[in-house]
């Protein structure tokens, strides 16, 4: 039987991450770095890595960077065994530059330019689809392709890692929401977590998900509330990725029919997994190690 093939929809840009003794001062001097890695950033790719990692195929659509950088993000994606027949290099990389030290992190982001639009061909970007992952990024293009998902009753999972233009239309149309607790509060400007769920629930998902990074996640599907939390993990390094890592490892086990809960836990154990070296792509965890996690907490 063919594994289920989740396709991937947004604008993929790079990750250049650096591992130093403390961050650099004002008017400071050059510091060493211990460690560089340069990957796909967090959003579309990291979650479709975490989704091929747990047993699922993948397929990237969207764009990247007419760029040296857009085409090392491009070719990290094929030698993972990602499909990228349907992704289309155009403008420059979107790239975040993120410093990892023992006094705090730094990051700063560059948002590229676009360039021209390029247009998507939704029945090629959709043809056996068995979910549809969106990250707002491209708010166009993953409208038309959440409708067309819908239509063919795709489910659409969004994960809304920064608010843009065009997400309320996409957060109406998706079927799973998938937010951190600072996006959620900008959506539902509520005191409590359960009511900030209910509203965003209103909004038009069947299900919402709000991750809360140390604390785990708590997530509403139907009358059902379930509350996850985090996975305790040594050799904490750096949790920046880790919110897509969740995405995609959320839709694998969406993919192999588990409950409600039992996606949010193996998204919540891939997520920690994730958080041993610079950015969740070289620590991305496989299948065999989530669900040993997960068999450790029940058995503990």
């Amino acid at each position: 039987m063919q594994a289920p093939l989740v396709v991937g929809l947004g604008r993929i840009g790079v990750a250049i991450s650096g591992l130093a003794p403390n961050l650099p001062g004002v008017d400071g001097g050059s510091a060493e770095l211990a460690a560089l890695a340069t990957s796909p950033a967090p959003g579309i790719a990291v979650a479709l890595r975490a989704a091929l990692r747990l047993g699922c195929r993948a397929r990237a659509c969207g764009s990247h960077g007419a760029d040296l950088l857009g085409q090392l993000a491009r070719s990290a994606l094929r030698d993972a065994g990602i499909e990228t027949d349907l992704l289309r290099a155009v403008g420059t990389s979107a790239c975040d530059l993120v410093t990892v030290a023992g006094d705090g992190k730094l990051r700063a982001h560059y948002r590229g330019d676009r360039g021209e639009p390029v247009k998507l061909d939704v029945a090629a970007a959709l043809a056996g689809a068995s979910a549809l992952l969106i990250d707002g990024s491209e708010p166009r293009d993953q409208l038309q392709a959440a409708e067309a998902a819908k239509r063919a009753q795709v489910p659409v999972i969004f994960d809304v890692s920064e608010l843009r233009e065009g997400a309320a239309d996409l957060i109406a149309v998706c079927d799973i929401l998938l937010a951190s607790e600072r996006e959620a509060s900008e959506l539902a400007p509520r005191g409590e977590l359960t009511d900030a769920l209910d509203e965003l629930i209103g909004l038009g998902p069947r299900a919402v998900v709000i991750t809360l990074g140390a604390d785990g996640a708590i997530g509403r599907h139907g009358h059902s509330l379930v509350r996850t939390p985090a996975f305790a993990t040594e050799d904490v390094l750096d949790a920046y990725g880790a919110g897509s890592v969740f995405h995609g490892a959320f839709a694998a086990a969406l993919l192999s029919e588990l409950p409600f809960h039992r996606c949010m836990e193996l998204g919540a154990a891939a997520a920690s997994l994730s958080l041993r070296e610079l950015g969740p792509w070289s620590a991305m965890p496989s299948r065999e190690d989530v669900l040993a996690l997960t068999r450790q907490r029940r058995a503990g």
